[in-house]
């Protein structure tokens, strides 16, 4: 596919991560093994989101949250309606998801998210890899609140 593209002797790219250390490793060892030579550069997420929003970085491994929303507005829109953190720009999607974010009938919602994921997926804007899972366990017994982002902080919680 490389030589298709015409990158007959494969390509070095820079490719950033945030978090996850292990599974990016991973991603940019896969890169390797087919001729994508990555030039591997992890940092903090304030510094990888600016780099974002200039358009620095060309391949990244990230994640989000979606605030325990489960619904594509919560995800999709974020990325690909031409603001800071699309990289795409397309026009195309960004009307699927005008039209899907302003209706209220499921149904005009289920085809343009539909839409906009299978164009996005087709010019592969992202490559979406798998989900996380999020597990709480309560008691009367224990005082925790989880929070907004997701982001387990047992340490603040405490016994009653």
């Amino acid at each position: 596919m490389l030589a298709e593209a015409g990158y007959e002797d494969g390509l070095t790219i820079d490719f950033y991560a945030y978090r996850d250390r292990e599974y990016a490793e991973a991603i940019s060892s896969y890169l390797n093994a087919v001729g994508i030579d990555t030039n591997f550069k992890m940092l903090q997420y304030s510094a990888l989101r600016e780099q974002n929003m200039k358009g620095e970085t060309a391949v990244s491994f990230q994640t989000w949250g979606s605030y325990s929303i489960n619904d594509a507005s919560a995800m999709v829109s974020q990325f690909f309606k031409h603001g800071s953190l699309d990289y795409a720009m397309d026009d195309e999607t960004l009307e699927y998801l005008n039209t899907a974010d302003s209706s209220t009938d499921p149904e005009v919602r289920k085809e343009n998210y539909s839409k906009a994921i299978e164009r996005i997926t087709e010019e592969a804007y992202w490559a979406p890899m798998f989900s996380y899972n999020t597990n709480y366990v309560t008691t009367n017994e224990v005082d925790y609140t989880p929070t907004a982002d997701e982001v387990l902080r047992f340490t603040t919680a405490s016994w009653k």
